[in-house]
């Protein structure tokens, strides 16, 4: 009998089969670039300054609008960040989203290898990727999870329809990046509104006192992204909060 024949009638056809592993992309021919803050030596501007005025996390929101793979992160002192872009072949035009403040700070590509913390970071910005699309079909995230809000509107879901799933990454040869996602159920999760305060302010239970204070609490949210109203809504997508 034929190995194929063996195959078949093991019932081992891949059709059959499921798997949580996936392979996202192949590190081979990859470059990446670090940028960091001219002006302010190697550390980079205040943090306490206004977000849609820092020059990393301005350039990081037209990276992302220009669908560049791209993280951002703090430095070593808590007043620093830095900006890391990856891509394939041919070098994109950085002219129109990287600002004028930043300088080239460090560059590197396959051939002269991939430190583990350049691997680290492009393992996040793949994360920050994938967040953005789940968001863009309705996802939220909480920690590392990722689920799908229901609306109240909706009829009541068996347990086994209320799933999370999160993503860990890892390489597995010497240049494959593959994820591993894993999934679990949840309790039922819906997005707070003002009609939720409401009952909760008109209920004679302890909710009452907390409602109060999640109304102030929204009230405060509203009042921070009207006031940052160009850079709230990609900082959600993004997967870079402040």
């Amino acid at each position: 009998m034929t190995a194929t024949a063996n195959w078949v009638a093991n019932g081992a056809s891949l059709e059959d089969c499921h798997s949580n592993i996936f392979s996202l992309a192949e590190l081979t021919g990859i470059k990446w670039r670090r940028y960091s803050f001219c002006s302010g030596g190697e550390y980079g501007p205040v943090i306490s300054a206004p977000a849609q005025d820092d020059p990393v996390l301005r350039s990081f929101m037209h990276c992302v609008q220009a669908n560049l793979l791209c993280v951002w992160r703090r430095k070593i002192k808590p007043d620093a960040r830095e900006l890391w872009i990856f891509w394939w072949g041919e070098e994109p035009d950085f002219s129109d989203v990287i600002h004028h403040e930043l300088k080239v700070a460090d560059e590197g590509l396959w051939e002269c290898g991939l430190s583990y913390e350049c691997r680290t970071l492009l393992f996040k910005a793949i994360h920050n990727l994938l967040e953005r699309c789940l968001n863009d079909k309705g996802f939220v995230r909480i920690g590392k999870w990722f689920f799908k809000p229901h609306e109240l509107e909706e009829k009541s879901l068996g347990s086994s329809e209320h799933l999370s799933c999160s993503f860990s990454f890892f390489l597995h040869g010497e240049s494959n990046v593959c994820t591993s996602v894993e999934i679990v159920q949840h309790q039922p999760a819906y997005h707070i509104t003002e009609r939720h305060i409401r009952l909760a302010q008109t209920s004679s239970t302890p909710v009452q006192a907390v409602s109060e204070k999640a109304c102030a609490c929204i009230n405060a949210i509203q009042s921070y992204c009207l006031a940052r109203v160009h850079l709230w809504p990609f900082m959600l997508k993004s997967g870079n909060m402040l």
